[in-house]
């Protein structure tokens, strides 16, 4: 069970809405400052946080602006006396999930938590993973919260396969503004040379023997979201092109169209391969590779992070039990 972050200035209070909602079954703990709440929640799986507006070292709405800057994304609660409601209203403007005036020991108040709790357990909103504690793996870790929020920017995942790179995706599109809309991966080395143009971009029907309908493509799937191209120097010459005038230009045309359409799509690619020896040999073009590398993320072998072997074989098993 994810642990609730009570943020709150007065201890005595701080300690009564904790024991409160441990009483209610729920896993809570409370620190009584902005600067505590950063450093427990860099460090701790934390599921909801529930702040005061007035902290001794700031406000709730500088906890949750820090909080959207690093790429946290849980459910924000404003605890509120009655004189603050007007600054609680404008955390909810910012991106604070609803502000509740205090006491908020309510039937009220516990419902609303357990839901975003539950919200939150639900299958499409939830992935196993393990927090690695190798000084390789939090680096990683650190760089992607630095890039989920900035999602003008491309991401080059590298790596060795197994390594787990389509999770790393998915954890800059989770800690992304993007979070709600879809994640769609592509596997580019199982897509047929013939076939990869009208998967991406989709095609209208009669573009070729057998479109006897429209298809939508990769592209229109991840709309307003994430789209993954897994292995991308697989990807012919041919559809290079096409991919890389469509980042270029924002836009594409499905196969068979006469017009062009618009997309809002943030792209990460991912490769095993060694992609600067593919473009001097003429495999990959160079111009698409760096517009793929805006941002680069290299995902080390576990052989490199001793440190997490044991404890990732644990939680492994705690799965498979």
């Amino acid at each position: 069970m994810k642990t609730i972050l009570v943020v709150e200035d007065d201890r005595v209070y701080a300690r009564v809405v904790g024991n409160w909602l441990v009483k209610n079954g729920l896993e809570a703990r409370y620190v009584l400052s902005v600067a505590s709440a950063k450093e427990f929640i860099a460090g701790t799986e934390v599921g909801l946080v529930l702040s005061d507006y007035r902290l001794q070292d700031g406000n709730g709405v500088e906890l949750l602006e820090w909080m959207k800057a690093n790429g946290y994304r849980m459910p924000f609660l404003i605890m509120t006396g009655y004189g603050d409601i007007p600054g609680a209203v404008e955390a909810v403007k910012k991106g604070a999930t609803d502000y509740l005036p205090k006491p908020v020991q309510t039937e009220k108040v516990l419902t609303t938590i357990a839901g975003l709790l539950r919200e939150q357990e639900k299958p499409e909103n939830r992935r196993a993973y393990y927090r690695r504690t190798s000084p390789l793996a939090v680096k990683l870790q650190e760089q992607i919260r630095l890039v989920a929020p900035v999602d003008t920017l491309t991401v080059l995942i590298r790596g060795a396969s197994g390594t787990g790179k389509e999770n790393v995706a998915w954890h800059i599109h989770a800690l992304s503004e993007r979070a709600d809309a879809p994640f769609i991966a592509v596997d580019c080395g199982a897509l047929p040379k013939e076939l990869a143009a009208s998967e991406l971009f989709g095609y209208v029907k009669g573009a070729f023997t057998g479109a006897t309908e429209n298809r939508t493509g990769m592209f229109a799937a991840a709309d307003h979201g994430t789209l993954f191209l897994d292995e991308v120097g697989n990807l012919a010459l041919e559809t290079q092109q096409m991919l890389l005038r469509a980042i270029q230009e924002r836009r594409y045309r499905p196969i068979g169209d006469k017009s062009d359409r618009s997309f809002n799509v943030r792209i990460i690619a991912a490769t095993n391969e060694d992609l600067e020896a593919a473009v001097s040999e003429k495999r990959f073009r160079q111009d698409l590779f760096y517009r793929l590398h805006d941002f680069g993320i290299t995902v080390p072998p576990l052989r490199d992070c001793q440190e997490d072997i044991l404890p990732l074989a644990e939680f492994f098993r705690e799965i498979a039990n």
